[in-house]
């Protein structure tokens, strides 16, 4: 996007701007308003050009050296105000709108890149064309106090003759407080919000009393009372809009608990957007003469979050945080129970994990029987699928693990503590988090393959013994040698895999958020067909034991039919796609080694294999925790300084205690 506001900066200055002298005699509050506006773009284009405040510096020197203009420049600036309307910019200008992502997305392509009518007279579009660079907020809130004043000044020259009807910006502010304070009202009492509230009588509502306190505040004033008869309602507005703000605290916290709804998400976000303005511009009303220099600042808002609010990139990226953040709490809450803290943990675990790949060694043979089925692709693709599914359940029930699935747990956990890392100690902490982490996936990951080769062996020589055949050919077993060379694309079959095992944790997380949003919980404990079917205890307990465990069984079935439809799916579009896992791959060379015997251990092409199958399991875990903890940082809001820090100090940890990242010590 960067690149993008180049090119249109380019593209304005190529736009012949014209000298400030001839800026300056262009004034004309009697030209067409289109023409007008075309002056007022070209003038705010010289000064933006470089050293906005050295410009206007200038432009004011000229000014004070020629009243005529000066009084002309300010006429024209004016006559801006006098021919339109201030509502929307008030009340609109930087707001969230109402719309899907797909039709605001569109919405804001077009207020881009489409031209705009000449003749508008509405003062939110024209505000737009006026300052169309999200940096005229960084040049208007450095100008200092004398250039703010002598900026406000051109607004009040004394020799105009058709003075800024004020009252008529005046009755737009106010128009635009009670606006607002009515979407507040409408937004905020609707049923989502107000049953995520601890406190929900309709009445009561802070929403509800924020839109008459308003509108009583703004007919005492135009009723002519002095300021000091109303100031009591002005402080009881601001109290009902702290009021509101603490409710929208309240209902995130029930997010937490009651899961996550986009809606209701985007709703919150738009009530803070909504209360924000609304108390900025109850301080411009409340205080005609505010200082130059906040009068800029409060302009500069408006820059700020219109071009905010206009971007698409933030839309995006504002759907994204709004749509993972749920899914990246869920998954740190799994991804807590696959760090080993402790050594009794850290045995548990490495139990855990030769468990998981004793398992995986039945599946691994049964996937060599599905691929020597005369099927169609997509039947065997979901006998694959169905394969790992149930394998993965299994694992799960059994309490045992599969390594390659931690990362995409345990980054969304790490991601948790990775703000406010100013004191050492919690640094510290961080970092004896991460390596605790490291460690962990490595005990899975050796677990794992140290279970599941001689696991396939035992199983295979169990076969030949009962059938005098190996349970996978000899043709087969150069199949298996061939596949995993790292010259077969192995490592980028190896990467597709470590996206779909990212995808499965997300799946997961959805799947546990929307039990919750649902209360899928109550409704299975008392839903009559569970009750006759398991009685009213068990009825009560299964639901129970599948809120524990929704996340768990959505993750394994959804990864082992992307494991197993992926590669007919790609098949069918003409793409010659595999997928690697680690465990299944160990195994599957286990098997071949077994059909060929020990003489391929005298031989390069084993260890050439070897390499590959290494490969395979860095990029599954790395692409899997990468994307992970890409996605929770952003969620979580952690900026790139705080990133720096913690890559710097684990670096330090690596160099002065390596062994601490493979053993506990004691003190872990």
């Amino acid at each position: 996007m960067n690149l993008v506001r180049r090119l249109r900066q380019r593209l304005q200055q190529l736009e012949a701007t014209p000298a400030l002298d001839s800026l300056l005699s262009g004034a004309n509050p009697s030209a067409s308003l289109g023409d007008r506006m075309q002056w007022a773009e070209h003038c705010l284009a010289w000064i933006r050009q470089d050293q906005p405040a050295t410009r206007l510096r200038l432009l004011f020197q000229i000014l004070d050296r020629q009243p005529e203009t000066q009084t002309r420049v300010a006429e024209t600036l004016r006559s801006l105000l006098r021919e339109g309307r201030a509502l929307d910019l008030f009340a609109e200008t930087g707001l969230p709108r109402t719309a899907g992502f797909f039709s605001e997305a569109a919405h804001r392509l077009a207020r881009r890149w489409l031209p705009h009518d000449p003749e508008e007279r509405d003062l939110g579009t024209r505000f737009e064309r006026l300052f169309p660079d999200p940096e005229d907020a960084v040049w208007l809130e450095s100008l200092d106090e004398e250039q703010a004043a002598r900026l406000i000044q051109l607004w009040q020259a004394e020799r105009d003759p058709n003075p800024v009807p004020w009252s008529q910006l005046t009755e737009d502010l106010e128009d635009s407080l009670i606006l607002l304070a009515a979407r507040i009202r409408v937004i905020g009492s609707s049923r989502d919000l107000r049953h995520r509230l601890t406190r929900s009588e309709f009445r009561e509502l802070s929403f509800q009393r924020l839109g008459p306190a308003v509108e009583h505040l703004i007919e005492r004033a135009r009723a002519g009372s002095p300021p000091t008869d109303w100031m009591s309602d002005l402080s009881y507005v601001r109290t009902l809009t702290d009021a509101c703000a603490r409710s929208l605290d309240d209902i995130t916290a029930h997010l937490e608990e009651s899961g996550i709804s986009t809606a209701v998400v985007y709703d919150t976000e738009r009530l803070r957007s909504l209360l924000r303005r609304l108390d900025l511009l109850l301080e411009c009303w409340a205080d005609p003469k505010l200082p130059p220099r906040r009068v800029l600042s409060l302009v500069a808002d408006l820059v700020r979050e219109h071009h905010a609010r206009n971007s698409v990139r933030a839309l995006a990226r504002e759907n994204l945080h709004l749509l993972t953040r749920r899914l990246v709490e869920r998954n740190a809450e799994t991804g807590e129970h696959y760090i080993a803290r402790t050594p009794a943990e850290y045995t548990a675990l490495w139990r855990s994990a030769l468990g998981g790949g004793a398992l995986t060694s039945f599946t691994t043979l049964i996937k060599f029987s599905v691929v020597g089925l005369a099927v169609a692709g997509f039947v065997e693709g979901s006998l694959a699928g169905l394969n790992y599914a149930v394998s993965f359940v299994l694992i799960q029930l059994l309490g045992f693990t599969l390594a390659t699935k931690q990362p995409a747990t345990t980054a969304p956990a790490l991601a948790g503590r990775m703000n406010e890392l100013r004191d050492p100690r919690r640094l510290e902490a961080l970092v004896d988090e991460i390596v605790m982490l490291i460690r962990s996936q490595m005990a899975g990951v050796f677990g794992n393959l140290l279970a599941v080769a001689p696991g396939v062996v035992v199983l295979d020589q169990l076969w030949l013994y009962f059938t005098g055949s190996h349970y996978v050919t000899a043709v087969k077993a150069q199949a298996v040698f061939d596949s995993l060379s790292p010259l077969s694309g192995t490592w980028f079959f190896a990467a597709l895999t470590g996206v779909l095992l990212w995808g499965s944790s997300l799946i997961a997380g959805w799947a546990d958020n929307a039990f919750a949003l649902y209360r899928l919980r109550p409704a299975l404990a008392s839903h009559p067909w569970w009750i006759a079917l398991l009685g009213a205890p068990r009825a009560g307990r299964f639901a129970v034991w599948l809120d524990h465990n929704i996340a768990g069984l959505a993750g394994n079935i959804s990864l082992g039919f992307l494991l197993g439809l992926t590669p007919e799916i790609a098949k069918f579009f003409g793409l010659p796609l595999e997928v690697r896992h680690v465990t299944l791959s160990t195994g599957q060379l286990a098997a071949a080694v077994s059909t060929l015997g020990l003489g391929v251990f005298t031989h390069w092409p084993l260890y050439w294999t070897l390499f590959g199958l290494v490969g395979i399991g860095v990029v599954n875990i790395a692409v899997s925790f990468s994307l992970a903890l890409w996605v929770a940082i952003r969620a979580r809001d952690v900026r790139a300084p705080e990133r720096r820090v913690i890559y710097g100090a684990v670096a330090r940890r690596l160099f002065r205690q390596p062994w601490t990242f493979l053993v506990p010590g004691k003190a872990s």
